[in-house]
């Protein structure tokens, strides 16, 4: 009997292992599967936090992997839209980045209203997620010709410790248990955060009592309205938080504590980690398992094995990255029943930023230059992508409290809520008291991408419908002529017209859908997408091109606006915006009196310069062909009303030429040869252009000719318009073609900055810059370790902040900022 016993109870111990290894076996492979699916990260650096009207926002935006904020290997494009407060989108840019980070700027018009805008980034593949996972940041604009416009806006100020107050009111008061909930006869950190009814942090003392009103503990908030005490609940009794509010005591239930459970606690001490777990369970922790993840990249895991009720593990941190860590402890049955947030603030990660100036100070309309290196904790050059904006402290208030790219990477994207100040935890190395704030910080918010259950046990796998995107993609579906529910398989073909043309012939599933690309090309380019019934060879059955093509508006189609998790820049110095708009004010007074001038003076050349003009014309345009001179042209800019033409009037006009439906012909009864930009086409492919998508028509005859192949009739070369921007939206031609302009990737605008070297700048205007430079990409390579930046100083006498922020090749954010004096 004794030996069958023990036979059983050896069974169920060997199947209680393997079940507890198996579930084991299941977090690590659903935490791998979540890393390898981890969302993308943007953030977006603007030269400065607000603008007025007419002015430009600059910006860098940084697309990272979620997981170590190295360069990701999804996707290449990134959408960054600027959208004021009734949610209209008022400007949108795709960009393309090859590495870490792309360029971009947005006009502000002067016609706008003034308000609060907010700056939205993400990528195709980021929308997978909610619309609060994308990068959004409030930019404030104002209007510098009205005098009230900053008494009518409102501050986003720094938030700090209200102590010098009486409390009137109630104020909230969370209290937030380490690990989850108290547990009886375990002692317990009690995390503390209270603010009042205006949202104002509160500082405030207190008691905790039980229910027998017996003093157990005492707490009072620091920064941030956080706290912290220690209790050890008992069997049958409640615990209150007691607080004197208008010479009263008010009372505020903790959360109810459990008979029995689990408790798990951690310090941390910077470089070591210390975590205790326990339990009041008869069955100990055996077959418990706690696992420690960095965004679902596993450090840590242990799995007990035997009955004991406590254990403490020491974890160095050296080879951890900085950011939110996430310890969570299983119960023997695979329920999670504790969880902590550690921050891991590495030394090993730190970076040093290095700017030698030329000077020690400068004059005003003096040329500055400066070499910028980093080096990690060996003195080893690291290398990376970089943005800087060097802005005048006197009007432009930097606060390094605000959030910047490693509050944002390593903070804000990962935890639940709103993270007031989070420069202020990074602002001193090595600071016992921040890591202690910081440690609050992770004690009273979440992790706010994932829940256990969901990811353990999510029968249904979750399919991403947006696709990361390498490049840009033309895509649509086929249907049959007149019968748009109808789909149709078809042959199709692309044409992108520009300096290389471009030509793809591809066939439909079978519900007609297609897809090009990827392509990589800047601004717009013309395109044709073509369909056929049969195949490009039939076209002598009229039934061939009863074809309607549809097309994806992939661009235009922006996701929803959520105006949650906006990130506010910390503006709370009044005089610096009073300084500010006073020399708005200025600088457009300004700019309206030189427009002045420069119009009257375009005027008086343009006159005297006319034949020289029509010179430069021509040139410009022969730069478009690749033949040389045409026979005879027809310049588009020489017809006001050129949208009332249509190709065949156009082609009309020209000596020899008959154009009648979809056929061209000469005099001698032969047909020209027709390109468009560089493709060759038929009539009937181009008979729905207009004089408004029309640069240029060449005639080519004879030897000028001879450039082409079939060209013994002669050779029509059409060029079309560039640079216009036109929706990439379908239009209504004849059938089984349509024509639309591919919007291509946005190429910035450089930084304009003055050469006071040039005697004609330096006597021309007066110069007056909020933002004196901006370089939007600082690469540092192993090839070239220091960057040298040179640029000229203003008018104005001012100390000036010189902001740094990027990403290292290695994935470690960096901000910096400095000083430069202009005496």
């Amino acid at each position: 009997m004794i030996k069958k016993l023990t036979f059983y109870l050896f069974i169920i111990s060997l199947v209680s292992f393997t079940i507890v290894n198996n579930f084991r076996d299941l977090v690590l492979q659903k935490l791998e599967a979540y890393a390898n699916d981890y969302p993308e990260k943007v953030y977006v650096q603007t030269d400065k936090p607000y603008y007025v009207l007419g002015e430009s926002i600059w910006y860098t935006a940084y697309l990272v992997n979620g997981i170590d904020h190295k360069r990701t290997e999804k996707s290449r494009v990134i959408y960054v839209e600027l959208i004021n407060e009734n949610d209209s989108i008022l400007s949108k840019k795709q960009l393309y980045t090859n590495d870490i980070s792309a360029a971009g700027d947005f006009e502000i018009k002067k016609e706008w209203k003034p308000g609060k805008y907010i700056l939205r980034a993400y990528t195709n593949y980021m929308r997978n997620n909610d619309a609060d996972y994308f990068f959004q940041k409030e930019i404030p604009v104002w209007d510098a010709n009205k005098t009230n416009s900053l008494s009518n806006f409102s501050l986003n100020k720094t938030e700090e410790l209200i102590s010098d107050i009486e409390l009137t009111e109630k104020p909230d008061i969370n209290f937030y248990p380490e690990g989850g909930y108290l547990i009886n006869d375990i002692s317990c950190k009690l995390g503390i955060k209270i603010k009042d009814k205006n949202n104002r942090n509160i500082a405030i003392e207190g008691v905790i009592k039980d229910s027998e009103n017996n003093i157990v503990a005492d707490f009072k908030t620091v920064e941030f309205g956080l706290g912290m005490t220690s209790i050890i609940t008992e069997p049958n009794k409640n615990y209150f938080a007691n607080v004197i509010i208008n010479n009263e005591e008010v009372s505020y239930p903790l959360p109810k504590a459990l008979p029995q459970g689990y408790q798990l606690s951690i310090v941390n001490n910077g470089s070591q980690i210390i975590l205790k777990v326990t339990t009041t369970l008869d069955i100990g922790l055996k077959n418990s398992f706690l696992v420690a993840h960095q965004r679902g990249i596993v450090v840590f895991e242990k799995l007990e094995t035997e009955t004991k009720k406590t254990y403490t593990v020491k974890l160095n941190t050296n080879n951890m990255q900085d950011g939110i860590t996430n310890f969570t402890l299983f119960d023997n049955s695979g329920n999670p029943v504790c969880e902590r947030l550690i921050f891991i603030d590495n030394p090993s990660n730190k970076i040093a930023v290095h700017i030698a100036q030329n000077k020690a100070s400068f004059k005003t309309r003096e040329k500055v230059t400066l070499k910028i290196n980093l080096k990690d904790k060996d003195s080893i050059p690291v290398y990376g992508n970089f943005s800087m904006a060097i802005t005048d402290l006197d009007v432009v208030g930097q606060n390094s409290k605000s959030e910047n790219i490693k509050t944002y990477l390593l903070l804000n994207s990962d935890l639940r809520g709103n993270i007031e100040s989070p420069g202020y935890f990074f602002e001193k190395e090595n600071d016992p008291k921040r890591r202690f704030l910081l440690d609050l910080v992770m004690l009273t918010h979440g992790w706010r991408r994932f829940t256990w259950n969901n990811l353990l046990y999510n029968s249904t796998e979750i399919k991403n419908r947006f696709k990361p995107e390498t490049g840009i993609y033309i895509s649509g579906r086929t249907t049959a002529l007149n019968e748009s529910s109808k789909k149709l398989p078809t042959t199709t073909r692309l044409t992108l017209m520009g300096g290389q043309p471009f030509q793809e012939v591809k066939q439909t599933d079978a519900n007609g859908a297609y897809k090009y690309g990827p392509f990589v090309f800047n601004d717009s380019l013309s395109a044709l997408v073509e369909a056929r019934v049969k195949d490009f060879k039939s076209d002598a059955d009229r039934t061939n091109r009863n074809v309607t093509i549809l097309l994806d508006e992939s661009f235009n189609n922006s996701p929803r606006i959520s105006r949650n998790n906006i990130l506010s820049p910390l503006v709370d110095d009044k005089n610096k915006l009073t300084n500010f708009f006073k020399q708005s004010q200025t600088i457009s007074k300004i700019d309206a009196d030189y427009l002045k001038s420069a119009t009257l003076l375009d005027e008086v050349v343009i006159t005297a310069n006319r034949i020289t003009e029509q010179e430069k014309r021509n040139k410009l345009l022969n730069e478009r062909t690749n033949y040389g001179s045409p026979s005879k042209r027809i310049d588009l800019n020489e017809y006001p009303n050129r949208s009332s033409f249509t190709i065949a009037e156009l082609l009309n006009t020209l000596p020899g030429i008959m154009v009648f439906n979809d056929t061209i012909s000469t005099r001698n009864g032969g047909a020209p040869a027709i390109y468009f930009d560089g493709i060759q086409v038929q009539m009937s492919d181009i008979s729905y252009l207009s004089g408004n998508d029309i640069e240029f028509i060449d005639i080519l005859k004879g030897a000028d000719a001879a450039f082409f192949r079939d060209s013994g009739n002669g050779v029509i070369a059409i060029h079309s318009r560039t640079g216009a921007y036109l929706r990439n939206i379908n239009v209504k031609r004849k059938p089984g073609i349509i024509d639309f302009q591919s919007i291509g990737f946005y190429t910035a605008r450089e930084f304009y900055s003055p050469d006071h070297a040039n005697e004609f700048d330096d006597v021309k205007t007066q110069d007056l810059r909020t933002t004196l430079h901006w370089q939007p990409k600082i690469k540092l390579t192993k090839e070239k370790s220091i960057a040298e930046i040179s640029f000229f100083t203003s008018d104005s006498k001012s100390k000036y902040a010189i902001k740094i922020e990027g990403v290292t090749t290695t994935g470690v954010p960096v901000y910096y900022l400095s000083t430069l004096t202009v005496d």
